[in-house]
């Protein structure tokens, strides 16, 4: 008897221990599974931290995990399908025009969807993590978690215009501020004060690190295609054409300038670097806009947005 209890020991701290690996690969599917089902009921609720709560247990994984975590999400920040609908209804231009129905949807969507201030914030943050997340699922190719991503993307568009149109002009106050006080005659010249600069360059970075999010979700996506011309795309594919075209043109140690002082400035070796201190390889037409490129060829926001 105590001999079988003895053999017994080990087959129950197997079950019952730290370390356990049979009984944890009969449970966790079944505990997921409960999670997940927990979490669609509390979003139904809206109860969407709740939600996240539930998701955070989830060990596995899963599509089904990073579309419902991506909706939690942006229920957290108040910006839901309703939201989104609201402000598509709420227009006053709505048109039949002659695109699908898709297309139609996108031209109404606009940048007050993510509302003001903190609010702004929030979602511009759900939207940014959510499209991210998607992204990283175990299969993005899936036609639910690709086309999200996508739609997201899109939704994200007008806002990113707003902010590198902003972020643009404080960067040519910087520049023009720098030309005052260094000689632009001068590549060699050394920049007395990059401080105000590299403060603008900040915001450069985010602006870019969005736009390359923005790219990468719609780049292969049904629900919007930026390749075609004219009447062919909606106002977002629109926007993210010119962006593709103009902004994705390279970056170069003698940029083509203008008379303008902040224009003049880019020509500055210290600024160059200061452009490229991420040391990205910036490559025409690749589809992917780095921040020296941004800056160069976006000087006059109106090139690219």
């Amino acid at each position: 008897m105590w001999r079988r209890l003895l053999l017994s020991l080990p087959i129950g701290w197997a079950l019952t221990g730290c370390d356990f690996n049979v009984y944890q690969s009969v449970v966790k599917p079944e505990n997921d599974t409960a999670l997940l089902e927990e979490a669609r009921i509390k979003m139904d609720e809206h109860d969407y931290t709740g939600a996240m709560n539930s998701l955070e247990k989830v060990e596995r994984d899963s599509n089904e995990l990073r579309l419902l975590r991506s909706t939690a999400r942006l229920g957290q920040s108040g910006l839901s399908m309703w939201t989104i609908l609201t402000d598509i209804v709420d227009g006053d231009s709505f048109d039949r025009g002659s695109g699908n129905g898709i297309d139609n949807l996108f031209d109404q969507i606009s940048g007050a969807v993510v509302g003001e201030g903190e609010t702004r914030d929030l979602r511009l943050t759900a939207l940014t993590e959510s499209v991210n997340d998607l992204l990283g699922a175990p299969d993005r190719s899936a036609s639910r978690v690709k086309n999200l991503a996508c739609f997201l993307a899109g939704v994200m568009a007008l806002p990113a215009v707003t902010d590198a149109t902003t972020a643009i002009q404080g960067t040519t106050t910087s520049l023009a501020n720098l030309a005052a006080t260094t000689d632009v005659t001068n590549p060699a010249a050394q920049c007395p004060d990059l401080s105000d600069l590299n403060t603008s360059l900040t915001t450069i970075a985010t602006v870019q690190t969005r736009f390359s999010l923005i790219l990468e979700a719609t780049s292969d996506c049904k629900l919007i295609d930026a390749t075609g011309t004219g009447n062919e795309l909606n106002a977002i594919e629109a926007q993210l054409a010119k962006f593709n075209q103009n902004a994705d043109a390279g970056c170069s140690t003698t940029p083509a300038c203008g008379s303008s002082a902040a224009c003049q400035a880019l020509g500055l070796q210290c600024v160059y670097e200061a452009l490229t201190d991420d040391a990205t390889v910036s490559t025409a037409q690749d589809g992917s806009v780095t921040k020296c490129e941004l800056v160069q060829n976006c000087l006059t926001p109106d090139t690219c947005f």
